[in-house]
């Protein structure tokens, strides 16, 4: 049964992870999405595993018997094991959030985000009610649909509608209490503040980016083009700026005093007279034997006042592997052959960049999908989440939709808006409901400016959902649950095995 989750699995990620491939750098990027692929599909395949393993009719031989022992299947267990199976469910996705940094790609509740009243729960659980809500009423279903194939007409419906009644249940007991939650947070939240915000889109190509770096008329034409459209936001009348994630194509220098050099950013801001968020590489300088030298390199955002001196930063907490590091690499040198970019050094905490109006809290690239770093960025005086990411990485493929659903979830858990610029990709915002609004009228990969209006509500941040003061306590919860579970299969089984034929 392992062995048949896996290959459905492989199947699965193969195909949705399909725009690594667009990477430009081959060796990395074939590596990668089957490494990745393949890792995944462990999970799918420990969960057929487990559901054969806590299957009621134990001694079935295989699929076909196991198949006809469903029919038969006890009232008792065909609640008890449905459940079972949606708590294994959510257990593998919490844990495949968090292994080796976590993965919270494509969950199975991502899906559900265009109904809104069942994503909304997730204020109350996280992202993972939403997937426990789906995987029970998919395993239900299936259990009653198998149970009442011999029988016909009224009797079969009635048949379905009582074995897939408590997880059918459930799902309505999720849309009340969402629905009734929402709500009385909305009526304690008054008065309106409007913040105009000018993203800039610059759609380069990494592999212009990286070319920037050692090529000076690359690095200049790069600037030009943004400085273009920067002029081009200002001219909107904004409160605001934003370049995505990496945008600036000069590297930021930390001096050892602690100081700043960000020219030319910093002269182009103080020209505007526009507060500005700035996507940049940073790059931590020391003063060794009488020579400054780098010590670190940073992927970081910066806020700029309307003189153009900077007031507050950020560095990017939850790095990619392979893409911002390579795990091992004093071990096993030869893993840096299969990494685009040099090594960088996380951030050390969350930030709030105070925009006058308002406040936000930046994140960074896939930041956004890792609703624990979100939940703690998302303290109580922060009323909106700035996310800048780079999505010029996998060209003009389906990963920046998927991306954005996964990261509207986090608008939910915080109940606040979420702000996203991207270098080539889906420049957006999404509403406290999980509603994604797109801001340009064609391509979403084309250059340009986007224009938000964003209504923010007063008394947001005090406000803290049911999730940001619980935290992950469902997918833990889970995980806890299906050891016992484990347990308990395995000390049933023994027992009969012990037990005397008295045949």
């Amino acid at each position: 049964m392992f062995a048949l989750g896996y290959v459905a699995g492989l199947v699965h990620c193969l195909s949705s992870l399909y725009w690594i491939l667009n990477i430009p750098y081959p060796p990395g990027a074939i590596t990668g999405w089957l490494a990745l692929s393949a890792y995944c599909a462990l999970y799918p395949a420990v969960w057929v595993w487990f559901c054969w393993k806590t299957f009621p009719e134990r001694d079935a031989a295989g699929i076909a018997e196991a198949w006809l022992r469903l029919r038969r299947m006890a009232r008792r267990d065909r609640v008890l094991w449905p459940l079972q199976c949606a708590l294994a469910w959510v257990a593998l996705e919490c844990l495949r959030g968090w292994m080796l940094t976590g993965f919270p790609w494509n969950y199975l509740a991502h899906s559900q985000l265009s109904i809104t009243p069942l994503a909304l729960f997730a204020s109350i659980t996280g992202v993972l009610g939403v997937s426990l809500v789906v995987a029970w009423c998919s395993v239900s279903l299936l259990v009653a649909t198998t149970g009442s194939v011999h029988l016909k007409g009224a009797r079969r419906w009635r048949r379905i509608a009582k074995d897939a009644a408590p997880a059918i249940g459930f799902l309505f007991f999720a849309l009340a209490i969402s629905w009734l939650y929402t709500n009385s947070r909305e009526k304690q939240i008054t008065g309106r503040v409007q913040l105009r915000i000018a993203m800039v889109q610059p759609s380069i190509p990494q592999q212009v980016i990286w070319d920037s770096y050692g090529d000076e008329k690359k690095a200049v034409a790069r600037w030009e083009k943004l400085r273009k459209l920067t002029l081009e936001a200002n001219a909107t009348g904004p409160d605001l700026i934003v370049w995505p994630e990496a945008s600036a194509p000069l590297t930021a220098a930390r001096m050892p005093s602690g100081a700043l050099k960000f020219s030319p950013v910093d002269e182009l801001a103080s020209t505007l007279g526009t507060t500005m968020v700035v996507g940049a590489d940073e790059a931590v300088v020391e003063l060794k034997d009488g020579q400054l030298v780098r010590s670190e390199s940073r992927n970081s955002c910066f806020l700029l006042n309307r003189l153009g001196e900077v007031e507050g930063a950020y560095s990017k907490q939850h790095l990619v592997m392979f893409g911002e590091y390579v795990p091992m690499e004093n071990w096993f040198p030869f893993l840096k052959k299969l990494a685009p970019v040099g090594t960088f050094t996380s951030g050390k905490g969350s930030a709030v960049f105070d925009l006058g109006k308002a406040t936000a809290a930046p994140i960074i690239c896939f930041e956004d999908v890792v609703p624990s770093l979100v939940r703690r960025a998302a303290s109580e005086d922060v009323d909106f989440l700035l996310n800048l990411t780079n999505d010029g990485w996998f060209g003009e493929a389906n990963q920046q939709r998927q991306h954005a659903r996964a990261a509207a979830f986090r608008a939910i858990e915080t109940g606040r808006p979420l702000v996203r610029c991207t270098n080539n990709g889906l420049t957006c915002w999404v509403d406290r409901f999980g509603r994604i609004h797109r801001l340009e009228q064609g391509s979403i990969h084309a250059a340009g400016v986007r224009v938000l209006e964003l209504s923010l509500m007063k008394r947001a941040g005090s406000r803290a959902t049911f999730y940001q003061r619980t935290g992950d306590w469902l997918g833990w919860g889970s995980v806890g649950a299906c050891v016992l579970m484990l347990v308990w299969s395995w000390r049933s089984k023994n027992d009969s095995a012990d037990e005397p034929d008295l045949a």
